[in-house]
């Protein structure tokens, strides 16, 4: 089962922070969807090794009324000197509905390790920005972390698995979607997840779950539906 009480946590301390058209459906048996090519961007060294852009878009509703909304785009801006390390820059902005101002990161990693950042246009020490690390990569990238945790390969052996084009912005990609409306012992009413499929990996673009009854009288939240969706991507 996975913890929605962690996650709900999560969740508000993101927004408490600094922050088709299809073409002919074709019916995929659960089986042929190629899960060892799935890949998940849960450190900004995925991102650095995978894209030149990524920006989503997740929200939460209760009873149909948006509650929340975060929006985040990561933007690789290549290799820079750094007290004589080539590192690589990444641009992070995030936007809440709770606020009309963009926040901003310009981090620079050297294999995985940050050497400098900067928020809002003020540096943040090093030693500083390293130990923040394990709070703030988990807060950017939570619809990723949260995921992992989803049992995909259970749900489309037991779900709907189709495979479509999509548009993610001005790219036409592959699509193999999951869809199940039988999902009450993972906590869902129901759900549906999308897979891009770039050939060389797959990574998840989209996923929509409403949760079940039992699970809302445990949280922390009243928030019934949560909504994920990559906007703009740009592979490396």
């Amino acid at each position: 089962m996975i913890n929605f009480k962690k996650y709900q946590v999560v969740t508000v301390f993101v927004f408490l922070f600094f922050l088709l058209t299809p073409s002919l459906l074709l019916a995929q048996d659960s089986n042929e969807v190629p899960f060892d090519k799935l890949k998940t961007p849960t450190e900004l060294q995925d991102i650095i090794d995978n894209f030149d852009r990524l920006k989503y878009d997740f929200m939460s509703f209760k009873k149909k009324e948006k509650t929340q909304e975060l929006v985040i785009e990561f933007q690789y801006q290549g290799k820079e000197d750094v007290d004589g390390v080539q590192a690589d820059k990444i641009l992070i902005d995030s936007s809440t509905m709770k606020s009309s101002e963009t926040s901003q990161m310009e981090i620079w990693l050297d294999e995985g390790e940050i050497v400098k950042m900067i928020q809002n246009e003020q540096e943040i020490p090093p030693t500083a920005a390293e130990s923040m690390k394990d709070k703030i990569i988990p807060t950017i990238l939570f619809p990723f972390y949260y995921f992992e945790e989803l049992y995909v390969e259970e749900i489309a052996s037991k779900g709907k698995v189709t495979r479509t084009q999509e548009m993610i912005g001005e790219k036409e990609v592959d699509i193999i979607k999951i869809e199940s409306d039988d999902l009450e012992e993972y906590g869902f009413k129901s759900g549906t997840v999308k897979l891009a499929d770039f050939e060389e990996f797959m990574m998840m673009v989209s996923f929509a779950y409403i949760i079940s009854e039992e699970v809302l009288k445990e949280s922390e939240t009243n928030n019934d539906e949560n909504y994920f969706e990559v906007k703009e991507i740009e592979l490396r």
